[in-house]
């Protein structure tokens, strides 16, 4: 027997719980509802105010997103930093509205407006919003709990982001 067998039976245990826990008392719930929304109307609001002639370049950025995203969620999720009790899916470990669609969309849509606007301030702002206003709603919501996670952590991760994708964004590969 492999070393990793008794852990991966547990996994499955686990899983199967969570499954019947998320049909029980998660599935069509207001807090499933809202995560819903959350997962899908941002995208159609995108669809329809995206500027049309960089769409593919913002998609990009967008792609980029989700993957560091959902990426940093996998690995705080796993060493304990926070956890999501509420998800639109029992079967993934990320939380979908925020990974997928929140934060890509949000880049997306700050990429393309106010662009003349200095990006440290775009930066701040956005890290700020997202931090210590949002991050906060989301765990008053009982929907993400921050266990080993500071709010001003996550300031100086989207700070960082924000201009890593800036500079992705403007960089030479787009402006042919």
């Amino acid at each position: 027997m492999h070393i990793t067998t008794n852990i991966y039976k547990v996994v499955v245990t686990n899983n199967s719980n969570l499954l019947d826990l998320w049909l029980q008392h998660i599935v069509f719930s207001w807090r499933w509802w809202l995560q819903l929304g959350l997962s899908i109307i941002p995208w159609i609001i995108w669809i329809k105010i995206r500027d049309k002639n960089n769409t593919v370049r913002l998609l990009f950025i967008g792609f980029i997103i989700m993957l560091i995203a959902n990426t940093l969620d996998i690995i705080g999720l796993c060493y304990g930093l926070w956890y999501y009790d509420w998800k639109v899916l029992p079967f993934t470990p990320v939380y979908i509205p925020w990974d997928l669609t929140l934060v890509p969309v949000s880049f997306m849509l700050l990429m393309q407006y106010k662009q003349n606007l200095n990006k440290y301030i775009k930066a701040l702002g956005f890290s700020f919003i997202i931090s210590f206003i949002v991050e906060p709603f989301f765990s008053w919501l009982s929907i993400y709990e921050p266990l080993r996670w500071k709010y001003w952590y996550s300031f100086i991760s989207y700070f960082i982001l924000y201009l890593a994708i800036d500079k992705i964004y403007n960089c030479k590969l787009f402006k042919n």
